[in-house]
This record gives structure tokens, C-alpha cells and sequence, in this order.
């Protein structure tokens, strides 16, 4: 597979829109001479200045990001997948969503040892996190009520305030998260 033609997208995306490579700077605030230069391929981007160009052209990271030789089906590998650790390490998210969902849709498989908690502050206003017990019993706090979920249950609630996500079986428990971000205001 060949690397993305990232500056050949940008310059697609821009002439479908009708944009000076001035406007485009403007809008986004990657100078000139940087859209020049990544247009004409002579310079790889930052993450976050594809995030700026994408956002100022109204599309995906993952439209800036796509080959010819791509098709429908994006697999991300087990191994490629990064992994975060709760506060005190019990609980393992492993990332199961690309980075170009990241604005709004994320996925995670949470593995929690034995009496593991996760604690999370609130988080942007309208999010919600959907969570699916795969594997043994864990406890959900949000705010100040709680719900008991056993294997096979599914809960959804507002992240808008602090919420907890604690195992509380003998065994390890595993979890299928989906945290959707509905506004960032």
C-alpha cells in the first residue's frame, strides 16, 4: 500500500470549493507557503495541521488521508491499537476507533482486573457513553445514582457529569464502550 496522497487531496478538496490557497490560509490558519508546500507534496503535514485544513474544508481527516488504492473495509489491528490505563492501572482501553472518528465517535474494549475503577470527569456537554458488558459484573455511578450491569447488559447515559465505571466481580471484566460526542460547545 502506498502512502496517502495527502497534499493531492487537499488541493482536490480546495478546487471543489472553489478556494484560493489565500482563502484556505485564512480559514485555517496554516500559512500560504505551508499549504504550498503540502500541496505540491514537498513537505508532510502535522497531525494537527491536516485536523486545521480538514476542519476549514469541511471534510474528514480520513477524506485528507485516503489512497487510490483504498477501499471500503479499514481494519485497524490489535497490535496497531493504542492503549490508555485507568488511574490505577486496573483497567486497560484498548482504542478500536481510527483517528479520524476522534471529533466525534470513539471505541474502546476495557478490560478491568478485579476491584478496578475508572473515574472520569465530565466531559463535553451532550456526550454520552453507551457501555455493553461482555464478561463479569461491574457497577456504573453517574453523578450520584448507580446501576448494577451483569454480562450481556448494555447501559447509555450523559458523560456531562462525573461518572465511574468499577468492576465489582471475583473475576476480570471486560466492557465494549462507545463514547459519542455530540457537540464540543
Amino acid at each position: 500500500m502506498q502512502p496517502p496522497s495527502i497534499g493531492k487531496n487537499i488541493l482536490y478538496y480546495r478546487k471543489k470549493r472553489n478556494m484560493t490557497i489565500d482563502e484556505l490560509s485564512k480559514k485555517s490558519g496554516v500559512s500560504k507557503s505551508m499549504l504550498s508546500q503540502v500541496e505540491q507534496e514537498k513537505t508532510n503535514p502535522t497531525v494537527v495541521t491536516v485536523w486545521k485544513i480538514a476542519r476549514s474544508l469541511d471534510v474528514s481527516i480520513n477524506q485528507l488521508l485516503q489512497t487510490e488504492e483504498e477501499h471500503s473495509i479499514q481494519v485497524i489491528r490489535r497490535g496497531d491499537m493504542p492503549i490508555i490505563y485507568s488511574d490505577d492501572g486496573k483497567c486497560t482501553f484498548r482504542i478500536c476507533s481510527s483517528i479520524d472518528m476522534v471529533e466525534n465517535l470513539e471505541l474502546y474494549h476495557m478490560i478491568c482486573e478485579p476491584g478496578g475503577k475508572n473515574c472520569s470527569e465530565p466531559h463535553y456537554l451532550g456526550t454520552q457513553e453507551f457501555l455493553t458488558v461482555l464478561s463479569g459484573k461491574i457497577k456504573v455511578t453517574v453523578g450520584e445514582k448507580s446501576k448494577i450491569l451483569n454480562e450481556g447488559d448494555s447501559v447509555r447515559y450523559n458523560a456531562e457529569v462525573k461518572h465511574i465505571i468499577e468492576n465489582i466481580s471475583d473475576g476480570e471484566s471486560q466492557i465494549y464502550m462507545v463514547v459519542w460526542l455530540t457537540s464540543k460547545e
